[in-house]
């Protein structure tokens, strides 16, 4: 006999066998026990959640004569008989295949015909919305107004492709992704009926992989099945996804929030070596960032991530790293698995990345700022916020007459002190000397010298002149007292006499 895979050898038979969507198995039982059965139902969600399944164990319960709390018995005669493929009164219609208008003409021709064995005669269309407008349109009044002995079953992953007109001819089920936990219970009591040995870590993998998809993780199962040879444990389920090894991942993790580059590109390299994909790689260590984040923030973690204790227990031991820090990783590593699909260089992808990841300056967008900025603000609300030893010192310029006039000016201008600024303007080299240390200022008039001698201009100048200038360590203004201004003189002496001198013989 030839192998069937696992996900059809174990397909479930009654609603006692749905995993995760017990929301619908409750309402479709109760309409069979209370006999309101609808005439045209729409099953939508993604791939792998039991749209199919439901519906054949729906056509069956709805026939059964002898229904046990709304599931199909399996045992009288209408039960047996549509157990077998070649019954007439459950039709399943692939929708890619037949999505003319011709096919749904032949629909309405047979949907006159009463049922052979059962009661009702139900039809299953598969991907429905892959009709054409023309077919939807001939289904539509038929779907509306059935014969009374007709069901119809539409299912489809893409809903939205559907025409209004048939949303609303039908009672909406939409099926919900399938928790990992309920999924890794499944696989467990697959294995054990197949009599396989497989670890509560491996199930856990298995059914993660799947994303919420049974058919997809029983596919996962079957090829670990034939990888393991009977034993399956957490390391065969990563070889056949082809994922790393977790602890590698946590230790590239760790380099990285260190800001160890170095070590962390060494890892890459020795998996890049091992023959590792690069996009799977990528989205292993945006996945280990994120299970951090979770650790960090759930308390019973163990719960939300289906991880081995192992892992777990290191993810709570890394502490000290901010959710800012941790979601900026998040952030820089989930672009690189898209941007792969436009790179002949994927390696260099992933080390650009984990170097943007470990350095926060590298990050000049908006999250790694405010990154930084919270890691300056949690540094001063700690009390160690300490001058880099790093920054560059200013090196000053020799003394000069000149430079120390025009520098004066420049720098008052640029401060926008405006009135020291037209003081400074009225002097020249001449005004300016340097005696040992000290820098003298000859104020050109006597009111200018208060003016320069007023403690905010003082000390401005000081400022500016001992930053500026080597050998310089203070500033002295002579004072007005001792300012002699030529002009005032002459006009003083020319007040001693009736009229003007004109010549003076010595």
């Amino acid at each position: 006999m030839a192998y069937v895979s696992i996900y059809r050898k174990y397909r479930p038979y009654n609603f006692d066998g749905i995993v995760g969507q017990e929301h619908i198995v409750r309402i479709l039982r109760n309409q069979i026990k209370t006999d309101t059965i609808g005439h045209a139902y729409l099953f939508t969600g993604t791939r792998g959640t039991g749209k199919t399944s439901i519906a054949k164990i729906f056509a069956r319960a709805v026939n059964c004569t002898s229904h046990n709390d709304g599931c199909a018995c399996g045992k009288c005669d209408v039960c047996l008989e549509l157990a077998k493929p070649n019954n007439l009164d459950i039709i399943e219609i692939d929708a890619a295949s037949n999505n003319g208008v011709d096919e749904i003409r032949e629909l309405r021709e047979s949907v006159k015909y009463p049922p052979s064995v059962g009661r009702f005669k139900v039809y299953i269309i598969d991907e429905v919305h892959m009709l054409s407008i023309g077919a939807f349109n001939a289904l539509l009044k038929t779907l509306e107004e059935p014969p009374s002995h007709v069901i119809f079953i539409l299912a489809t992953t893409e809903v939205h492709k559907l025409p209004q007109t048939i949303l609303s001819r039908c009672l909406r089920f939409d099926f919900r992704l399938v928790p990992t936990a309920s999924i890794a219970t499944r696989i467990k009591y697959i294995f054990d009926d197949m009599d396989i040995k497989c670890t509560d870590d491996a199930c856990l993998a298995i059914a993660e992989a799947g994303d919420g998809s049974v058919r997809d993780a029983l596919s996962i199962a079957d090829m670990c099945v034939s990888y393991g040879e009977g034993n399956i444990d957490y390391n065969v389920v990563l070889d056949v996804l082809g994922q790393s090894n977790p602890n590698i991942i946590m230790d590239i993790m760790e380099c990285t929030l260190k800001g160890d580059i170095g070590t962390a590109l060494t890892l890459i390299d020795g998996l890049s070596d091992y023959g590792k994909s690069m996009s799977v790689l990528a989205r292993d260590i945006t996945k280990m960032f994120r299970n951090l984040f979770v650790a960090q923030n759930v308390f019973d973690c163990a719960k939300t991530l289906s991880l081995p204790s192992e892992i777990i227990n290191r993810l709570k031991a890394m502490t000290g790293y901010s959710n800012d820090r941790i979601l900026q990783c998040i952030d820089t590593m989930s672009v690189v698995e898209s941007n792969m699909r436009y790179s002949s260089m994927p390696r260099t992808l992933i080390e650009a990345s984990i170097a943007k990841c470990a350095d926060e300056k590298a990050n000049i967008d908006l999250t790694g700022v405010i990154t930084r900025l919270k890691a300056l603000e949690d540094k001063i609300a700690n009390g160690d916020f300490v001058a880099s030893s790093t920054v560059a010192v200013k090196k000053k310029r020799p003394f000069n007459k000149s430079a120390c006039c025009g520098y004066l000016i420049k720098a008052t201008r640029d401060m926008k002190k405006f009135a020291l600024y037209s003081e400074l303007t009225e002097l020249n080299k001449d005004n300016f000397s340097l005696e040992g240390d000290v820098v003298n200022i000859r104020p050109a008039r006597a009111n200018m010298a208060d003016t320069l001698l007023l403690p905010e201009y003082f000390e401005l100048i000081t400022k500016l002149l001992t930053e500026e200038f080597e050998g310089v360590n203070s500033v002295k203004v002579i004072d007005s007292n001792k300012i002699v201004n030529i002009d005032d003189d002459i006009a003083y002496v020319k007040g001693l006499f009736d009229k003007d001198i004109v010549n003076i013989k010595l």
